[in-house]
């Protein structure tokens, strides 16, 4: 049973199963808001479930997430602004206004920066950390030093980089002069190297 506050829900990485769970609740609140990608047309190959009947679209836009490209060679983990085109749904029996559908269309198409990984134990933070994988296997905790390496090759040749997670820093380099064969696994020693 949902409560006062209205539950905010991410359609597009539900599966099947889940949608049809969580519907019949859907279907009988109001206090809810759905976002998803675009549902496409009904008659599609591979059509989206539909959003639960009694939904009304309000807001059709673009969104913006993932991960800069090459952020372990600065170690600053912002947010690359891809566009993703997002829709939000409510409740046809719900009214939002259209200050409020602005303001939510403002923070969907946002370009600020992301904030830095923040392990702290109050407020939201251990929320947060509580749901990602570094945070079920207490990662934050560990007592030594972590390590993320990355290699690859591609047109331009191989590279190589690494971030250390307790000083908030990495390094980066090229590897070779783009010759090495079809893969990158010589890149990905010589982020091991690199970072060792």
């Amino acid at each position: 049973m949902l409560n006062d506050s209205p539950a905010i829900i991410n359609w597009s990485v539900l599966d099947p199963t889940e949608q049809a769970e969580i519907t019949p609740t859907l279907e009988t609140a109001n206090n809810w808001i759905i976002f998803t990608h675009p549902l496409g047309a009904e008659n599609a190959t591979t059509p989206t479930p539909p959003i639960p009947k009694g939904a009304q679209r309000i807001l059709y836009t673009k969104g913006k997430a993932g991960r800069e490209r090459g952020w372990w060679k600065t170690g600053t983990d912002k947010l690359a602004s891809y566009g993703l085109d997002t829709e939000a749904w409510i409740s046809q029996n719900s009214t939002i206004s259209n200050s409020n559908i602005i303001a939510l269309e403002a923070l969907l198409q946002t370009k600020s920066e992301k904030d830095l990984p923040d392990m702290r134990s109050e407020g939201v933070e251990p929320i947060y950390w509580a749901g990602t994988e570094s945070g079920l296997i207490d990662i934050h905790n560990f007592p030594g030093v972590i390590y993320a390496t990355d290699g690859s090759k591609g047109s331009t040749g191989m590279g190589a980089g690494f971030y250390r997670h307790d000083t908030k820093g990495g390094g980066c380099c090229r590897v070779g002069g783009g010759v090495g064969g079809g893969s990158s696994g010589r890149a990905e020693f010589a982020a091991a190297c690199l970072a060792l």
